[in-house]
């Protein structure tokens, strides 16, 4: 018997790459004049670490803590999710409403080779706006894969 059948190969974010995720981040959203809070979270969508950039409102945190666990679990950009809820030609996913999730844009998964290994969450500033921060913290680690 074969142990891939019991095992599967995982993606950890090391504390180090974490830190300078949240310095992308941070970076794009001062280079913007955003005041947003960003979240870095593990595959299960535990914070790392959250920094609330100066200005940012206080609810900012815990949206993108929110956002950021969101989409490490879904393993899909919380876009995503806002889309399924929002009603469109009449159809939605509305019971996902009732959810304990937070389901608006900023929320983006972090994948390297297929498998989810962490997340990042934003909030402060319109949705595409923090979803444009938290891709700046995805595309530095995947850009750290093809260092390899």
């Amino acid at each position: 018997m074969s142990n891939s059948q019991h095992f599967q190969s995982t993606v950890l974010l090391t504390a180090a790459a974490a830190e300078q995720a949240l310095a992308a981040a941070e970076q794009c959203a001062t280079a913007k004049g955003f005041r947003v809070t960003i979240c870095i979270a593990d595959a299960g969508g535990i914070p790392l670490l959250v920094k609330r950039l100066d200005g940012a409102f206080p609810a900012s945190v815990k949206v993108a803590i929110g956002k950021a666990e969101t989409a490490a679990q879904f393993q899909k950009p919380t876009g995503q999710l806002e889309a399924a809820v929002n009603v469109a030609e009449g159809n939605s996913r509305a019971a996902l409403l009732s959810s304990p999730y937070v389901l608006m844009r900023g929320g983006v998964p972090i994948f390297i080779n297929d498998i989810c290994c962490g997340s990042v969450g934003v909030s402060g500033v319109k949705p595409g706006e923090d979803e444009l921060v938290a891709n700046a913290a995805v595309e530095y680690i995947t850009s750290l894969v093809s260092k390899l």
